[in-house]
């Protein structure tokens, strides 16, 4: 299979996807709000599956997972590791708020919508009063996860959140060797399907 052939799956699985979560979503809200959801959630899980690799990295001769180190590590262990992935990244996210994580939640119906809110509010606030704070200031802002529009209750907003995480975990997503830039191809894709009478109305879906 030629690098052409990869790249043109990978933008089918991807497209396929993103058209499924805004058909899901589209109900409930306009085009452009829904896509600052699909947006922030494909990249919550590229910034935490950046962690779980600098993670392993660093404790790849310890023989011990992150969450167990987490676990098991004392206060000034746990400090001094996030500040290395931070000197690292730019930012932290511990075990309990990765993108993965909640994967394991919502397959056993413990997921709720305000631990997604306390994972990426942890992004920016870890960045705090270091050199990329300004890089992660607002990051999810468009992403309103208390909006009605999501559902009238916690229990029916992490039902549509948990779903789209759910298709966004099924995608095949190697951020760092994928053939496509997932992020770009995932903005102009979205930003495709749709064409907006003006910034603050719906938009249509586009044949």
């Amino acid at each position: 299979m030629t690098t052409s052939d990869i790249q043109k799956m990978q933008q089918a699985e991807l497209h396929a996807t993103l058209w499924n979560m805004a058909n899901d979503l589209r109900g409930s809200m306009e085009a452009y709000e829904f896509k600052s959801y699909i947006l922030g959630l494909i990249f919550y899980r590229y910034l935490s599956e950046k962690v779980e690799k600098q993670a392993a990295e660093f404790l790849q001769y310890d023989e011990i997972s992150f969450e167990d180190f987490w676990q098991e590590a004392d206060e000034e262990a746990k400090q001094n590791f996030k500040e290395a992935i931070i000197e690292a990244l730019g930012y932290f996210l511990e075990p309990q708020y990765l993108f993965s994580t909640l994967i394991e939640k919502i397959k056993v119906n413990e997921f709720d919508i305000e631990t997604l809110q306390k994972a990426i509010t942890s992004i920016s606030e870890s960045s705090l009063g270091t050199e990329s704070q300004q890089d992660f200031e607002g990051l999810f802002d468009d992403m309103d996860l208390t909006s009605s529009k999501l559902g009238k209750d916690v229990k029916s907003r992490s039902k549509v959140m948990g779903k789209a995480m759910t298709s966004i975990n099924s995608l095949y997503l190697e951020f760092d060797n994928a053939e496509i830039d997932v992020l770009g191809d995932a903005y102009e894709y979205l930003i495709g399907m749709f064409e907006q009478t003006d910034g603050n109305k719906a938009g249509v879906i586009s044949t």
